[in-house]
């Protein structure tokens, strides 16, 4: 019989039981990239899906083992998925995606594709495997055929013919050993232990750029804050990543902002226990060292998680305003021409300041600016949608300098959002641009009004920006790049 239409995956030469068939198929529906690659596999490996499926299975699986009564037709890639799953880099390619839906998923698209080169190089070398791919189609439009007439005497309610049994029988055994024979030659040339170290380095990269980009506030959050978006978005975001450069060092420079930011934040936390003493809360950074060890405790572990849901813990109390929570973040970031060189890591400091308004649950507007506004974006408690990272991460100006633009427009933002009142505004910029006494004195009144404050930051040292920054921000600093402004000042501390 040939495949049922809704299931593609359907011959498994290991254990894949109904259930891991419908997962793969779940993924084939949710993952274009995927759904690419085996439009492309059928037309020089028909079947393709079904090694698709049984790559991923060997790569999910808890206990992936190959099944003794598996379909014949499952014959044309067991040796594939065998040589795959005897290489030692196979193992260590498990440690990262056992139940692992994202990791899985990347290693199959990755795998999926090198093998579908490797077979089109092979065939393009070798006159003996593409007559064998040749045979092999035309085998298959003989069984459909068969089959087809087959099918139309049962509708009419009639047996089908002696002859066409025979026929169904002697073409399937003939394809059956065709495919086995493409399947052995195939793996016999191929590295593939070259090819699943490889793998396993796109596994890793591909994780690594998304929890750089998605990491949040704890060392190590990356992968909790990849699992509250849909597996959709985890692999489209992951394509993005891969093939957009800019996109992929802006995670890079995100995730090395965040460490700063983590731990410039945890330092303050620090100094502020000394100031403040002991409450009752369900913080986990300021959790005191005997809740710790009544967590680590098995006698006691319960009894920590009932106090800790009741919010009856025992932490340190941060000092100040952090105990009752701050107000939000307005980051005013300079997109101009002359910030290209260092547009990447413009976009990852603005998303480690989302960061830290999100650690704080505190509203945050972002509005880049050049001689005019940009795209302002608003976001509840820092939560920044993935398309929104994205445009963060893309958008870039390249005109000239304007500082009074950008603080027109965040005074606007406060003024019409009363929940961004009483703001802490982040002023970045490389340029120098003039500010006029009319504007000073306009903005001082709406300031007070507002009672937000501004902390400037010039990248570079020259001192007429220094002298315009005077006249807005209560307090600035100088640095020559982000990272020395992110390291040495106070800007991850607001």
């Amino acid at each position: 019989m040939f495949d049922n239409p809704k299931r593609r995956y359907f011959h498994s030469c290991l254990n894949a039981d109904s259930y891991d068939r419908q997962q793969f198929e779940q993924l084939l529906k949710i993952a274009p990239k995927l759904q690419k690659i085996e439009t492309r596999g059928e037309e020089i490996f028909p079947g393709y899906v079904n090694l698709m499926g049984d790559q991923w299975s060997a790569l999910y699986k808890t206990s992936p083992e190959f099944n003794p009564e598996a379909d014949s037709r499952a014959a044309a890639h067991r040796p594939l998925i065998q040589k795959m799953m005897a290489s030692e880099e196979y193992q260590k390619l498990r440690g990262q995606t056992m139940l692992d839906d994202f990791s899985s998923a990347i290693g199959t698209v990755s795998m999926s594709e090198k093998i579908i080169e490797y077979i089109e190089e092979r065939q393009k070398q070798d006159e003996q495997a593409k007559k064998m791919l040749e045979q092999q189609k035309e085998m298959q439009k003989q069984l459909q055929q068969n089959q087809q007439a087959m099918d139309k005497r049962d509708m009419q309610g009639k047996q089908p013919t002696k002859q066409q049994e025979q026929k169904a029988q002697s073409l399937a055994e003939q394809l059956g050993q065709l495919e086995q024979q493409m399947g052995q030659q195939l793996a016999d040339g191929m590295d593939m232990s070259q090819m699943v170290s490889q793998i396993a380095q796109d596994a890793r990269d591909a994780k690594e750029s998304m929890e750089n980009l998605m990491a949040g506030t704890q060392a190590g959050s990356g992968h909790s804050e990849m699992q509250k978006i849909p597996l959709r978005q985890q692999l489209a975001l992951a394509e993005v990543l891969k093939h957009n450069e800019t996109v992929k060092k802006v995670a890079e420079w995100a995730g090395r902002f965040k460490a700063i930011a983590r731990k410039k934040q945890k330092s303050k936390h620090v100094f502020s226990v000394e100031r403040e003493g002991i409450i009752h809360g369900d913080d986990p950074e300021l959790l005191l060292p005997t809740e710790l060890a009544m967590l680590k405790n098995p006698a006691t572990k319960l009894d920590f998680y009932r106090r800790f849901t009741e919010k009856e813990t025992l932490q340190y109390a941060p000092q100040g305003k952090d105990a009752a929570g701050k107000g939000p973040i307005v980051l005013c970031l300079d997109k101009s021409g002359s910030m290209v060189r260092m547009k990447e890591q413009a976009a990852g400091f603005a998303l480690a300041i989302a960061m830290i308004a999100k650690r704080q649950h505190r509203d945050f507007a972002y509005i880049p600016f050049d001689d005019d506004v940009g795209g302002t974006m608003t976001f509840h408690r820092g939560k920044i949608p993935v398309r929104d990272m994205l445009e963060i991460a893309t958008e870039f100006m390249n005109g000239g300098t304007n500082f009074e633009e950008p603080l027109h427009e965040a005074i606007r933002v406060m003024e019409k959002q009363s929940r961004f009142k009483n703001a802490d505004v982040v002023f970045v910029t490389d340029g120098c641009a003039q500010v006029s006494d009319g504007f000073i004195a306009d903005y001082h009144a709406k300031k007070k009004k507002l009672d937000f404050k501004c902390m400037g930051c010039v990248l570079g040292s020259g001192q007429s920006e220094q002298l315009e920054l005077e006249k807005f921000a209560d307090e600035w600093f100088s640095a020559t790049n982000l990272v020395e402004a992110a390291e040495n000042s106070a800007v991850f501390e607001i």
